[in-house]
């Protein structure tokens, strides 16, 4: 192999580094531009060029992939302006997991696995979503909004209805709600509560949360508008009841000769809602720590000056 056989050899591992449309144009010129170099090396040196001259001319100019980056720069994987977002459905997703590894299901699948699964399909997702940024500049653009405390009055009395019709009466009265529900076509023993449920005090507390939680939309409603306040309250209630639901899904163990105790009756009716008592209240963690994480980035801009007389 002679010198120019390795010039050419390396300008071709560069070509593949780059896109099809610039790779013939830039091969020409770091061909021109590497034979030029190699004729003034050989000049000074005052001998004909070699192989092993060529090879340390092209020590200088990088590996072929850093020689390919200063025509080309690649995308990262994940844009720079998304790594933010990223770092925060990966703690989403590391809460999920965590909740999940407590049911049998996670368990069969290993929570490791699971986190490392969910990491893998957000670093798809977000590579996906830099790609068609950068494929239409204007599909993803910003659109202006109307503030983090908007919530029309009518959109807050359907929030607290929905509160008080589905979680508190189905909480508070689950053979009722479904009784009322399915007008007593199925039959409601599946959802008979254990007596030592029924007087828990995780049932008292959670009952307490969903209440609250209708009386902040109501408030909501009064107002004709969300509040701080109202920021910093669904923070709490939606944690709290997220964390109440959690414990419904993974009871702590015995305690002092203690057992844990059962939801449900039937044992069949405890193991399907299990996992959905988890996830509801995984879900509901993560809004309230998405609600603190804008509660604590609130932007209040500074009042416009006043223009002094002339």
């Amino acid at each position: 192999m002679n010198a120019d056989d390795v010039i050419e050899s390396y300008v071709r591992d560069v070509a593949r580094y780059l896109p099809r449309g610039k790779r013939n144009d830039v091969a020409f010129e770091l061909r021109a531009l590497l034979g030029d170099e190699l004729a003034a090396k050989a000049q000074a040196a005052g001998r004909a060029p070699d192989k092993a001259m060529a090879l340390e001319l092209l020590t200088g100019f990088g590996r072929p992939a850093e020689a390919a980056g200063r025509y080309h720069q690649r995308p990262a994987v994940i844009d720079p302006t998304d790594t933010h977002h990223f770092l925060i459905w990966s703690l989403a997703a590391a809460v999920i997991v965590a909740v999940l590894a407590r049911t049998s299901w996670a368990g069969a699948v290993g929570a490791g696995g699971l986190f490392l699964q969910c990491l893998g399909a957000l670093a798809v997702v977000f590579a996906l979503k830099g790609w068609w940024r950068r494929r239409r500049p204007g599909a993803l653009g910003w659109r202006p909004g109307r503030g983090q405390d908007w919530m029309p009055r009518g959109l807050a009395v359907l929030a607290m209805t929905a509160t008080l019709i589905f979680p508190v009466f189905m909480y508070a009265a689950p053979q009722t709600f479904v009784q009322v529900m399915f007008v007593g076509t199925l039959p409601t023993s599946g959802v008979a509560l254990t007596e030592a449920f029924s007087q828990s005090g995780l049932r008292v507390a959670t009952m307490t949360f969903l209440v609250l939680l209708a009386a902040m939309y109501a408030a909501i409603a009064v107002q004709g508008g969300g509040r701080p306040w109202t920021g910093w309250a669904s923070v709490v209630l939606h944690g709290g009841l997220g964390l109440l639901l959690v414990a419904h899904a993974a009871p702590a163990e015995p305690l002092a000769g203690r057992e844990s105790v059962p939801v449900f009756q039937s044992a069949g009716s405890n193991t399907v809602a299990t996992p959905i008592f988890g996830a509801v209240g995984a879900m509901l963690v993560l809004c309230a720590l998405y609600d603190a994480y804008r509660e604590w980035w609130r932007v209040s801009p500074a009042p416009a000056l006043e223009k002094r007389p002339d």
